[in-house]
């Protein structure tokens, strides 16, 4: 057999014992297992040999069977630039050439037999090699799947596509179900145009395919034993989704298109392409599957991890440790897909431990134009979903006009997830038949492509048309549904305008706890909440977390920090911050509460305060030191994260919202990294119990204090969070004591309403020997919002109060008690929304004869608490009193640049603030 073997390496093989080989390698080629293992192996290593090395194209040698496996593989990698997907090309551009003369086989008959190692068929010709691949890779779905890097996956989605060619048999019923859908989709989107002309609605016209493909993966995950599908999505079909996937009322829909939102109160409420919602819909096969859309802001792509923290949670809750049984999808825009770093960050969460959910069902509802703007000055890939191959997700591109390739997306999409726990992509490549959004011209922008909209028939024109073609339905009945369809929308809007409707909705019970909110009134805030702990449970607490199996060998720093944790609790005790927070998780999981804290490097803590996971010194193996307290304890999580704040801040808000009875914890490396989850704080945290009725307990922990180490660590910006405090929506916080920190964060989950709460956290106060408290203030008493002065002996005498938060306080008392000073009177405001106005009112009155109120601290005057709360102290000081403020001069960045200048500035306000009848402070001081 010529080219079987190299001449004269293997003389046996020659004359007339080709021939014997010759018929053993084609044995092998129809099946490997019919000849011996030796011989196997052998021709294993030939074929991968050959499939190495270049090939001369001989037309009808046996190189030919090479360049055969090489074509086929081309099929597989590139077959998809050739796919036709853009349903308003109807001449698809060839971008890569699979001519046969290109690749070697130019010279090969169509009739020839050949032997691929890896097709699903034995034997076949040329000719039926290529109408094979051509089909399966160059139809209406072109399958981007080859960067993947398990064979196995690779294989499985050769073999499924192959198989079928990429165009299984659809079943009757199937059919009649997905033009059902069709109908509806667009039937909505032309009822509201008709009847709310001008009204943006942002409808999914140019895609309304993606009904029936949602429908199919709802069905295909329900078969799949999944049992809850949580949702994201942008505005773009969201009305369409909510009423036809989700299955909102459409009289409910329409009420809100009348402009009588339900519910609403003050300047509460959001647009309706913006809410979400949760039900128990119908698969195809009549089964019931809990669905739960997450409300979103116009941030596109923001709801990302907020939904992939959300499906965690929802895991986590229902015992679902395989990840098969909660499933999540995303929607995307096309242009937002790649366009958004949020997207880049979620997907890199994807395969890690703590944030992995077995995989995500992508879908890109591509409508080929962000706003006004065209993909080439919008991307530098090819596709918008290239961004997906940083976690080397596989791709299935899928031409929108053609629902049966749609539909067939869907299965594979689900059944890939469910068996290879990994992210998959539908790219629904549409348009978008209006503007961006209906009061839009979209032909100032994009000329040519609406000339071609104008003339393109709907994709429930097309199918149809093609239904109606196959005989499975007649024109009549296609007529007829669409008209009853119209005529249901229409009485649903006449009785929702004749008021005799009452739209009532219901949330699966499974989802209650996380969509129901419990609105706290003001005053509630303020109630006093009993988060004391019995001294034994200390004493279990310190015990365990401090210990260590025998075979463990703990770093030396690590083992005497935790012998001084156990000397902490000692006679009256002097327990620091980091056992005190300590106490809280541990105190919390004790009674069956789960604890999550993530945030990068918090395992040990930025500033080596926590050790809450530590690591043998000699062998590296890890101990999570906060479950080891109970076999009955609840499991405490602390998680180091990736380089990343709005991915995963998103992902905790998710958390936090779905597990209400869980601690969640964001905790920043320096506190003014959150301003890389800005959108999240803004969107979210701050305002989505206004905006959603959506109600989360997170917890942020942001390092602040000034300690003379330049603008860019110094500040965690309160001044941004008490920007957006209103309506009682969070909590903004900064202690003083550990035993606050303890009593706060237990107070998040005994109160019997949740709200955000932000945390000032300390840097330097972590090991100031005056930052500890007592044993007694942890079996005693609650959290504090306003501490009073417990220095001064007779209130009688004080002349000035001065106010302050944070850290400063410890300056401040240092000075004073230096001095001995009886005159002036330091209080500590340590939740700074809600005000307490109450109390303060109360402590000044104590102070009846200090003529001078300050408020005091180490922000510029611009930034800080000083803004946000000047005005409710002065209106509780008197006429008789002056009140002013004492720190640093506005500026237009958070602190001095050298450590020279910030102790002189900060002594500057220490004297300022201490000085009875001082003026004014002067402008920042100068260091030279």
């Amino acid at each position: 057999m010529k080219g079987v073997i190299d001449e004269g390496k293997f003389t046996f093989a020659n004359g007339t014992n080709a021939a014997f080989v010759d018929g053993l390698y084609k044995d092998y080629r129809n099946d490997p297992n019919s000849v011996d293992e030796t011989w196997r192996k052998f021709f294993e290593g030939y074929e991968f040999a050959l499939s190495g090395k270049p090939q001369d194209g001989g037309g009808n040698g046996d190189d030919a069977e090479a360049n055969v496996e090489s074509y086929i593989n081309l099929y597989r990698r590139l077959g998809h630039l050739n796919a036709h997907l853009n349903p308003l090309d109807d001449s698809p551009t060839v971008r890569e050439s699979f001519a046969p003369e290109d690749h070697g086989l130019g010279d090969v008959d169509m009739k020839r037999l050949f032997h691929p190692s890896n097709l699903p068929v034995k034997a076949v010709t040329f000719g039926e090699v290529q109408s094979l691949l051509q089909e399966t890779y160059c139809g209406n779905i072109g399958a981007d799947f080859r960067d993947i890097n398990e064979i196995e996956s690779v294989r499985w989605f050769q073999d499924k596509m192959e198989r079928c060619r990429n165009k299984p048999e659809v079943d009757t019923s199937t059919k009649k179900r997905v033009f059902e859908k069709l109908i509806h989709a667009e039937g909505f989107e032309k009822f509201l145009q008709d009847r709310y002309l001008g009204q943006k609605r942002f409808s999914v016209e140019g895609l309304e395919a993606l009904i029936p493909l949602l429908d199919m993966i709802a069905t295909e995950a329900k078969a799949a034993n999944v049992d809850e599908v949580c949702m994201g999505m942008a505005h773009r079909g969201r009305l369409n989704v909510l009423a036809n996937f989700m299955g909102k009322p459409y009289e409910l829909m329409l009420k809100e298109f009348e402009g009588s939102e339900i519910d609403s109160y003050g300047i509460d409420g959001d647009v309706k392409y913006h809410m979400g919602f949760a039900n128990n819909i119908k698969t195809m096969t009549g089964a019931s599957l809990r669905v739960y859309l997450s409300p979103n802001p116009s941030h596109l792509e923001a709801v990302n991890p907020v939904v992939e923290g959300f499906a965690k949670a929802r895991q986590v809750m229902l015992g679902d440790e395989q990840q098969k049984g909660v499933m999540p999808i995303l929607i995307h825009g096309d242009a937002s897909f790649i366009g958004q770093g949020l997207v880049a960050e979620t997907l890199n969460l994807s395969e890690l431990e703590s944030y992995k959910t077995g995989g995500t069902i992508h879908v890109i509802t591509n409508n080929q134009v962000g706003f006004t703007t065209n993909p080439d000055e919008g991307r530098s890939c090819h596709y918008s979903s290239d961004i997906a191959k940083i976690v080397r997700a596989p791709v299935l591109h899928v031409n929108a006009d053609d629902p049966e390739a749609v539909i067939w997306t869907a299965q594979m999409a689900v059944a890939y997830r469910q068996k290879f726990q990994r992210d998959v992509v539908i790219d629904l490549i549409g348009y978008r038949r209006h503007g961006h959004n209906e009061t839009d011209e979209p032909g100032f922008t994009q000329p040519q492509m609406y000339k071609k909209i104008k003339k393109h028939p709907t994709v429930l024109k097309i199918y149809g048309d093609k239904l109606v073609k196959e005989g499975v339905l007649t024109e009549d009945q296609v007529s007829s549904s669409m008209k009853e369809f119209r005529a249901k929308l229409q009485d649903c809007l006449n009785r929702v305008r004749g008021e005799k409707v009452e739209v009532l909705t219901t949330t699966p019970k499974e989802l209650e706890s996380s969509t129901k909110l419990v609105k706290a009134e003001l005053s509630e805030t303020f109630n006093q909440i009993d988060t004391a702990i019995k001294p034994d449970v200390i004493k279990t607490i310190v015990e365990k977390v401090t210990s260590f199996p025998d075979s463990f060998k703990p770093h030396p720093k690590v083992a005497k920090l935790f012998k001084n944790r156990k000397a902490m609790i000692d006679g009256d005790g002097k327990i620091d911050w980091g056992l005190a927070e300590v106490l809280a998780f541990g105190s919390l999981a004790l009674e069956g509460k789960h604890v999550r804290l993530s945030g990068q490097d918090c395992r040990r803590g930025t500033f080596s305060h926590r050790h809450a996971v530590i690591r043998d010194y000699e062998t590296g193996a890890e101990l999570h030191t906060l479950n080891q307290l109970s076999d009955k304890q609840e499991f405490v999580e602390v998680i180091n994260s990736p380089l990343s704040e709005q991915g995963v801040l998103g992902f905790e808000f998710g958390y936090s919202v779905a597990n209400r009875e869980a601690l969640v914890m964001w905790e920043a490396q320096f506190g003014d990294f959150s301003n890389g989850g800005q959108i999240i704080i803004d969107q979210f945290l701050a305002a989505s119990e206004a905006k959603w009725k959506q109600a989360s307990g997170l917890v942020l922990l942001l390092p602040h204090g000034y300690e003379g180490m330049g603008p860019e660590h110094s500040s965690a910006r309160p001044e941004r969070f008490l920007q957006l405090c209103g309506d009682n929506n969070m909590q903004v916080a900064n202690l003083t004591t550990p035993a606050q920190l303890f009593h706060i964060l237990r107070r998040q989950l005994h109160r019997p309403y949740r709200k955000p709460l932000v945390i000032m956290t300390p840097k330097s106060l972590l090991r100031h020997p005056e930052c500890v408290s007592a044993v007694k203030d942890f079996t005693e008493g609650y959290f504090t919002e306003v501490i009073d002065d417990q220095f001064i002996q007779d209130k009688g005498s004080v002349e000035r109060v001065v106010f302050c938060t944070g850290k400063i306080f410890y300056e401040l008392d240092k000075a004073r008690r230096d001095d001995d000073n009886q005159k002036v009177a330091i209080v500590r405001v340590e939740q700074l929304y809600p005000f307490p106005e109450e109390q303060v009112d109360k402590i000044l009155k104590e102070y009846s004869k200090a003529k001078e109120v300050l408020w005091t601290q180490e922000e510029p005057s611009n930034m800080g608490a000083w803004t946000a709360i000047r005005h409710k102290i002065k209106q509780l000081s008197t006429r008789e009193r002056s009140f002013r403020y004492s720190g640093r001069t506005s500026a237009g960045t958070t602190a001095e640049g050298s450590s020279k200048s910030h102790n002189i500035e900060q002594q500057r306000i220490i004297e300022d603030a201490l000085t009875v009848g001082s003026k004014p402070g002067k402008k920042r001081a100068s260091s030279k």
